[in-house]
């Protein structure tokens, strides 16, 4: 495969990410809405951690759109924000003990995802660099 077509390759996978950044997003901020217009029915905390997710998911999504260099960054911080939301949520909505190693591994899993997308872009911007 020559150099050009890993180049295009990577902005199809750099704008299918972006994509789903905008869409998790989107899904925060959906909970958000119902929550503040009282169809939630979600703790103020919760309702406040589903802004911060809706937010860096919003700053990741821009940031890979962009390939900017600050984009990695962005995506680990979705990823802490949203496994910290999550591994929150047992004392939040007192759930039962039996739920608690579901949302550990979720919260695991979904941090794992954002450290494997900063990788991705930042080994895109270092290939993308001309001196590679």
């Amino acid at each position: 495969m020559t150099e050009a077509a890993r180049a295009v390759r990577r902005s199809r996978v750099r704008a299918a990410l972006a994509v789903l950044f905008v869409l998790l997003g989107l899904n925060a901020w959906t909970q958000v809405a119902l929550d503040l217009t009282g169809n939630g029915g979600e703790p103020p905390p919760l309702i406040a951690l589903q802004a911060l997710v809706g937010a860096s998911a919003a700053a990741a999504a821009w940031g890979t759109w962009r390939n900017a260099r600050w984009a990695s960054v962005a995506c680990v911080l979705y990823g802490l924000v949203t496994a910290g939301m999550l591994a929150a949520l047992p004392p939040l909505l007192d759930l039962p003990a039996e739920a608690r190693p579901g949302i550990w591994s979720g919260a695991a899993l979904v941090l794992l995802f954002a450290l494997s997308v900063a990788w991705y872009l930042r080994r895109g911007r270092a290939l993308d660099r001309p001196d590679h």
